[in-house]
């Protein structure tokens, strides 16, 4: 039996360059993973089974962990059926990567467990061909992603500054938040180049102020609750960002800062949000 830890990420900049011919939309965009993650367990079994420790949660062939076990079995000479177990600490369908990480943790762990010998470069193709967020998943850390988001650009690694995260009790759908994109007439300019340029500073206050996401104008008019956790991070004097197509928000917590008691602060005010208090990683 194997264990891999499938961390969450966040957008600290997130473009949308453009729809391309194939449907998909080439964006622009500074990953950064951090310590929240999901546990993915894997061990011999008779026959196949994905499991997770939540009943809301389909394990069936749409469960990006399953598509991850398919397109790795035709590497293995000899398939080894296995028993995936997903434990779920990331919350579904938040712009966390929850499903992502969770794939990416699968291609890792059955590497091992199969003794594939494939490079991280491997896996993070054929990652590619599952979920945009899985090749940086694969990997992790602090990462400029542009394509699809599958060709990646290491950064210099962050400190592990605490981040302080809303989830709201709401869904939002990757597909119709670029749809809301593609109809929309305009849209405002998300500079990830001087994210860039403060990330590789380590600059605290740089990195705040180059924060930005092309997909808050769409989401937030038409979520309130994201608009609510916005400014009940603001009232801290915190930098609020939707993270990917939302609705989770977070926020960095400067170094003089104090997470646990924001954290608390904020559960006994927010009602259908969960809050959580991470670093990054």
């Amino acid at each position: 039996m194997i264990s891999e830890s499938a961390y969450g990420k966040i957008n600290l900049a997130m473009r949308i360059v453009g729809r391309r011919p194939d449907g998909y939309h080439e964006v622009d965009t500074v990953y950064q993973s951090v310590a929240l993650h999901d546990t993915v367990t894997i061990e011999e079994s008779s026959v196949f089974r994905l499991t997770a420790d939540r009943s809301d949660l389909v394990c069936d062939e749409t469960n990006l962990a399953y598509k991850a076990y398919k397109a790795l079995a035709p590497f293995c000479e000899v398939l080894r059926p296995v028993h995936i177990r997903l434990e779920k600490r990331l919350p579904v369908a938040a712009g966390l990567a929850g499903g992502s990480a969770d794939c990416a943790a699968v291609l890792r762990g059955l590497n091992r467990f199969w003794d594939l010998n494939l490079k991280a470069s491997d896996l993070e193709r054929i990652g590619a061909a599952l979920g945009a967020d899985v090749p940086f998943c694969v990997t992790g850390g602090t990462v400029r992603g542009s394509g699809i988001g599958d060709i990646l650009t290491p950064l210099p690694s962050l400190p592990a500054w605490e981040v302080l995260i809303l989830h709201p009790h709401v869904c939002v759908e990757t597909r119709k938040a670029y749809d809301l994109f593609d109809k929309a007439e305009s849209v405002s300019f998300v500079d990830v180049g001087e994210m860039v340029d403060s990330v590789r500073s380590a600059s605290f206050e740089g990195i705040c102020r180059a924060m930005g996401n092309t997909f808050e104008s769409f989401i937030v008019p038409l979520v309130p609750e994201v608009s609510e956790c916005k400014a009940a991070l603001s009232r801290f004097g915190l930098n609020p960002l939707m993270s990917g197509s939302g609705p989770t928000v977070f926020a960095l917590v400067p170094p003089e800062g104090d997470g646990a008691f924001f954290a608390k602060r904020l559960e006994e005010e927010m009602k259908n949000t969960d809050v959580m208090l991470t670093s990054l990683i």
